[in-house]
């Protein structure tokens, strides 16, 4: 981003998903490690009461071992396997 918040206020409202949910349209999964030291938790806890408040649906598929992106053998596989199935609803 070139800098802080503060430093970069406009960049930072423009890259924020929270700018855009209102144009959000059709089916969205969002995939949160709960140890994520980059996105905490209340980051997507804001997002999915924008997306409440904006009326958007949305589904939501949480780790609470893992932290940005699922590390074990087991939690990877079952995320790519909601991942598939949520792509396999959506798209048919």
């Amino acid at each position: 981003m070139g800098g802080t918040p503060e430093s970069h206020p406009k960049e930072y409202e423009e890259s924020s998903v929270m700018h855009y949910v209102d144009g959000i349209e059709g089916a969205l999964l969002l995939v949160h490690g709960l140890m994520d030291e980059n996105v905490h938790f209340r980051h997507s806890a804001r997002l999915t009461q924008a997306l409440t408040e904006a009326q958007k649906s949305y589904e939501m598929l949480c780790f609470p071992k893992e932290r940005h992106s699922p590390r074990s053998l087991k939690d990877r596989t079952y995320m790519e396997q909601q991942v598939f199935a949520f792509l396999q609803k959506w798209l048919q």
